[in-house]
Formats: C-alpha cells, sequence, structure tokens
C-alpha cells in the first residue's frame, strides 16, 4: 500500500529528512489486528529523566524528559527501547493508571525497580507499512515527534490516533491475531500467531 504524506519534512534528530506521514488518511479499511503479547517493564518517573527511544539498530525514534509519576516502559527484548506513553495533547500515561488503561500487572519487578505488564488491548495494525523514513508530527503533544524507519508497523487505537511500532520491537514482542481483510498489508505475508493468553 501506498501511505499518505503531507508537503512537510521535519529532520530527524539523527540528521534524516523525514517526510511527514498525514495519519488522517491511512486506510486501515483492510487492516490485520494484531496485540503486544510480551511482558514489558514499568518503572514510575521520578521526574526530569530523559527518555530516548531507540530502536535496536540505535536509531532515534523519539525524545521526551519525563515529569514525576509518569509511566516510564521498557521492552524487555531491548533495553534501550524505553518509552513514556503520550497522547496529542502532550499529557502521558500516569503509573497509577496502569491497569484503567489496558495494562495488566503481572507482578513486581524488584531487581529494576518496577512492576511487569501485559497489555490487553488489540489494535488495526498495517504490517511493516512503512517503506522509507517517515514521522508522525506531534504523535506525542507538540513538537513531540515520532519517526519511523523502513519495515515499522503502522497502528491505529480505538480512539483513532495512529502510531508506529519499529519492526525490531514488533517482531520481538508483537502478534498477528488476524489476517487483513483484503489480504496481506504491502502484498506481504504477516505470520499469524496463535495468541498464547
Amino acid at each position: 500500500m501506498k501511505l499518505p504524506f503531507t508537503d512537510e519534512s521535519i529532520m530527524s534528530p539523527d540528521g534524516v529528512a523525514c517526510r511527514v506521514l498525514d495519519t488522517a488518511r491511512v486506510d486501515f479499511s483492510g487492516a490485520a489486528t494484531g496485540r503486544k503479547t510480551t511482558e514489558t517493564l514499568v518503572r514510575c518517573a521520578q521526574g526530569g529523566e530523559k527518555i530516548e527511544t531507540r530502536n535496536t539498530g540505535g536509531k532515534l525514534e523519539s525524545v521526551y524528559v519525563a515529569q514525576k509519576g509518569d509511566a516510564v516502559f521498557i521492552n524487555l527484548h531491548n533495553e534501550n527501547d524505553i518509552y513514556v506513553p503520550g497522547n496529542p495533547d502532550g499529557t502521558r500515561l500516569q503509573f497509577a493508571a496502569l491497569e484503567q488503561n489496558g495494562f495488566k500487572i503481572t507482578g513486581d519487578d524488584m531487581a529494576r525497580g518496577g512492576v511487569r505488564v501485559r497489555s490487553t488491548a488489540a489494535s488495526k495494525i498495517l504490517h511493516e507499512a512503512v517503506e522509507e523514513a517517515c514521522c508522525i508530527k506531534d504523535s506525542w503533544g507538540p513538537g513531540k515527534h515520532q519517526y519511523l524507519h523502513p519495515g515499522a508497523t503502522l497502528k491505529r487505537a480505538d480512539d483513532g490516533r495512529v502510531t508506529g511500532i519499529d519492526k525490531s520491537a514488533f517482531d520481538a514482542t508483537w502478534e498477528i491475531t488476524s489476517t487483513p481483510v483484503n489480504g496481506p498489508a504491502r502484498g506481504r505475508k504477516a505470520p499469524l500467531k496463535k495468541f498464547s493468553g
């Protein structure tokens, strides 16, 4: 599938010119359904920590300075893949509100100072739809963009908001639970994994 872009480009912190994805026009009508299946470590931010989200190749996806009480997520397959889920209005998911936002706490992680969670939400996804460096402008609030790299998957939440999942993170932590209505996204067959619970 060909993704829609605006006429704007934004330079990433890594110095890459990224076309701005027009998320309002991305067609999810034939999307697959997927969910994050692995546990994630979440700790409560003390405030002032600089959170740089990087993929396994070291490429930057986003930068944020955490506020006290923010929920800092750490993907256990790559402990440099750290992020604080955010909203377009600039607010961030709070540690105290994990369960109200679709995260089941599965246990304490005393060694790392947090809890382990598992997501209970499923999302519409376009598997590996990103073919070039691009960004979702203001994804995490004004001036807080998400930079996507080739192979990234696009995800649409129930509220219609579109974000991206880096290829390495998707491969290590997500599963496709139903195939696309009109065949595989981008004409590529994505592996269907059986949900294990």
